[in-house]
């Protein structure tokens, strides 16, 4: 299945599952292994991350910097596990996470979490983000972050090529709500750009939360951490 299929589509977003969560230690509850099973709607499931998200980054906001900073797997998981070190109430926010149940524990993918993160660091500050220009598309992407993402370096690419050529059209698409009309009027501005973007050959499976986890975090990083400036090549020579 090709991106532009999956895209047309509206494929299945993210899930959260109340079970497990996607990393090394399970995050969520502080009363144990407690946890009571539910499979959420999609849409339930999105709005339940950006919660969590939006929480993590106002308490932690420094160590989520830290956390999208990172350019290897390993890195990555050091930084995650210092991230959730420590009594964090964010887990505890949700109408089923009581005395009662034990608490909640999310199930959500690395690459998808690292964009929900994304999203609240680009929040709290909507004008620089808004003030970034449109670039030319250039023939190659390459990123250090890339490395410390979990996704495949296809999107990544994609993701950048989109965030610096369609910023004002990449924020749009994260200023609504996930699962919205407003959110697949977005993607239908963005497709010509997402498709042009895309690497000769390359097929990409995506769903529109991944997608929109992607191009968060490529839109994030172009502030936060932009790639080194290029240096100047030799003055050239004026002939007399």
């Amino acid at each position: 299945m090709t991106f532009r299929t999956v895209l047309l589509a509206s494929a299945i977003g993210l899930c959260c599952i109340a079970t497990s969560a996607w990393a090394d230690s399970p995050i969520g509850s502080r009363l144990g292994d407690r946890l009571k099973p539910n499979v959420e709607d999609e849409q339930t499931a999105a709005r339940h991350g950006h919660e969590l998200a939006n929480c993590l980054v106002n308490k932690r906001r420094a160590q989520s910097e830290r956390l999208l900073s990172q350019t290897t797997s390993d890195g990555y998981k050091a930084a995650y596990k210092a991230f959730i070190g420590g009594d964090l109430e964010c887990f505890n926010m949700f109408e089923d996470a009581t005395h009662l149940t034990g608490g909640r524990s999310f199930s959500i993918p690395p690459e998808v979490f690292r964009g929900l993160l994304a999203e609240h660091l680009i929040a709290h500050d909507w004008s620089r983000f808004a003030a970034l220009p449109a670039l030319p598309r250039q023939m190659t992407y390459s990123r250090a972050w890339y490395g410390g993402t979990n996704r495949h370096v296809a999107v990544d690419e994609m993701a950048t090529c989109v965030s610096e050529t369609a910023p004002a059209e990449t924020l749009a698409l994260l200023k609504s709500e996930p699962y919205s009309d407003a959110e697949r009027a977005a993607y239908g501005v963005l497709g010509p750009h997402l498709g042009a973007c895309l690497r000769n050959g390359a097929k990409v499976d995506a769903n529109r939360q991944t997608l929109r986890a992607a191009l968060a975090d490529a839109l994030y990083q172009r502030v936060a951490n932009p790639p080194p400036a290029a240096a100047p090549g030799p003055a050239a020579t004026r002939k007399p």
